[in-house]
């Protein structure tokens, strides 16, 4: 996600196709049991935190890690991720299904059922019914994750019928008996992994509309329950009295209040305890500092797998030519951007991250426009804008408000204006960017993109970033507004396999992406996590490849 969700090594054929997994439990009394968190740490108190803030509250709609980490507690869905710290995030584990799903012998059939007596935050019955209202919210409006339940059968003719209450046959239920079954087209076994995010998670028909909301008051059924003070500056988190679920662990804190800062307030904030976290990371010279001397209360790792990139929009001009995105590719210097990520950037040439190794990732070695860690190719990348015949073109590159992102603009701007062309950079505000040039009539040229993976499974880069069927969604992932055969013949034939089985073929995905110059990869962030003294670290931090950080298990000393 842009970003979302994350992981770092893809859970057992077991566990992503539902096959003899037994129920974690029917009951909907709180467990922290082998799903829980790390034990220790009080319960009780409050907590404040400083972010970017969401791009988005309408669960279908959400499109940033910000947001993620903000709503995975208030919305849940079917199955869901177990609560833990570290790499047991990756499991999957029964949400608002009592047990994980019985699936077919072909893999084209799910059969869930929902726990007994679940509620939404303001008191309405979970009803069967409801995940195929979230389904046709989500595909009706383009959600930016419609791509990933487009397996779904029936959601073709859904699509053309225009209808945001038109029927999608291959979902059945019994408000009666709480089954809901789910028919593919094809086996897919990124299915559960995708339905386990906000977008895919249930909420009720009568108070979530086919239109897209930004308030909050669509309800959720999860720990937390959410209220919007300012959509762009304060919202809080409390725990939801409706939400009592086996195998899923009640917030240890009572309230979180999440506040919008600057990154070095913030961070400022944290140093003097006037914070608790921090959804971004420390940047410019605060982060040596915080690193040296607040080390205790600092975490710096490759979680969640990221990869970073500029988009490049091959519908306009001069991205349109093989060339220019060369050129492109040739003139960046990975190293100075490591500079302004302060050393938290490692360089790579390839799309999927190396947390992906053995699910897709294999080093492209040699790397077609040189060396990641080395200088860029100022004279070939010249060349290439020549013959482009677009020299001198002007263009517009997109950047976004936090930091360092303002920097890592002005540093593709000036090297545009390098290899020949006129740049010029264009800043919006974090909330609103991704959704701006995500639509088809900005025509962005090229800009600032990353991405953040949402589920153990190579279709979570490749499928919402580079396809054409990301392309029904507006906004889209897919900046370039284009996609490489190599991907959609890919997400055909692969998807319904296990990912580690052919693990050889998705990389080459990945080679033929870079090969055609789709995007200009320039490296892998290593992610943050800075905290107050307030905060029980060591028994309660929430960091993991999934959640980034699980605050409902988040606690004081």
């Amino acid at each position: 996600m842009r970003r979302v969700g994350n992981v770092l090594a893809v859970v057992g054929l077991t566990a992503i196709t539902g096959l003899g997994v037994a129920a974690c439990g029917s009951s909907n009394k709180s467990s922290s049991g082998s799903s829980g968190t790390s034990g220790g740490g009080k319960t009780g108190g409050s907590v404040r935190i400083g972010s970017a803030f969401p791009d988005a509250y309408d669960p279908v709609m959400i499109q940033t890690t910000q947001a993620n980490e903000a709503l995975q507690g208030v919305y849940t869905g079917l199955v869901t991720y177990k609560h833990v710290s570290g790499a047991g995030q990756n499991d999957l584990i029964p949400g608002l299904a009592e047990a994980m799903p019985t699936v077919s012998s072909d893999g084209k059939t799910y059969t869930f059922k929902l726990r007994p007596g679940i509620k939404y935050s303001d008191g309405t019955p979970v009803k069967a019914s409801d995940f195929e209202h979230t389904q046709q919210r989500l595909h009706y409006l383009g959600g930016p994750f419609a791509s990933f339940t487009n397996v779904i059968a029936g959601m073709d003719a859904f699509a053309k019928a225009k209808k945001p209450d038109a029927d999608i046959s291959g979902i059945t239920s019994d408000d009666a008996t709480g089954t809901i079954t789910v028919k593919l087209t094809k086996a897919d076994t990124k299915f559960l992994f995708a339905i386990a995010l906000v977008s895919g998670a249930p909420t009720p028909a009568a108070k979530s509309p086919y239109k897209a909301t930004n308030d909050g008051t669509i309800p959720g059924a999860g720990p937390f329950q959410i209220a919007i003070q300012n959509p762009t500056r304060q919202f809080t988190l409390t725990k939801n009295p409706n939400f009592s679920v086996d195998g899923i662990p009640a917030p240890k804190v009572d309230k979180i209040t999440v506040v919008k800062e600057t990154v070095p307030k913030m961070t400022q904030d944290i140093i003097n305890n006037k914070l608790d976290f921090m959804t971004e990371d420390p940047a410019g010279d605060d982060l040596p500092l915080v690193r040296a001397k607040y080390a205790d209360r600092f975490r710096l790792a490759p979680n969640p797998p990221n990869t970073y990139w500029f988009f490049m929009n091959e519908t306009t001009k001069p991205f349109d030519k093989l060339e220019a995105r060369q050129a492109v590719n040739y003139a960046i210097d990975s190293r100075a951007l490591a500079r302004i990520f302060g050393g938290r950037l490692q360089p790579t040439c390839n799309f999927l991250p190396p947390g992906y190794a053995g699910n897709g990732y294999e080093k492209i070695d040699p790397c077609p426009y040189g060396d990641p860690n080395g200088p860029g190719d100022i004279a070939k990348a010249k060349q290439l804008v020549q013959q482009s015949g677009d020299a001198g073109m002007s263009v517009t590159v997109w950047g976004n408000n936090k930091d360092p992102r303002p920097a890592i603009t002005d540093y593709l701007r000036d090297l545009l204006n390098q290899i020949g062309f006129k740049a010029k950079s264009k800043i919006l505000d974090q909330q609103v960017y991704f959704g701006t040039v995500g639509l088809a009539k900005t025509k962005a040229q090229i800009g600032f993109t990353d991405w953040f993976s949402d589920f153990p499974h190579p279709a979570d880069f490749f499928e919402p970033n580079a396809s054409k069927a990301a392309l029904a969604s507006s906004p889209t992932f897919n900046f370039q507004f284009s996609s490489n055969p190599a991907v959609d013949a890919a997400l055909t034939k692969l998807n319904p396999q296990d990912p580690k089985s052919v693990a050889a073929e998705w990389a080459k995905v990945d080679k033929a992406m870079i090969d055609n110059a789709d995007v200009a990869v320039y490296g892998n962030e290593l992610s943050t996590n800075f905290f107050s003294e307030n905060i029980d670290i060591d028994n309660c931090n929430g960091i993991g490849p999934v959640y980034k950080t699980d605050w409902l298990q988040f606690c004081l000393k």
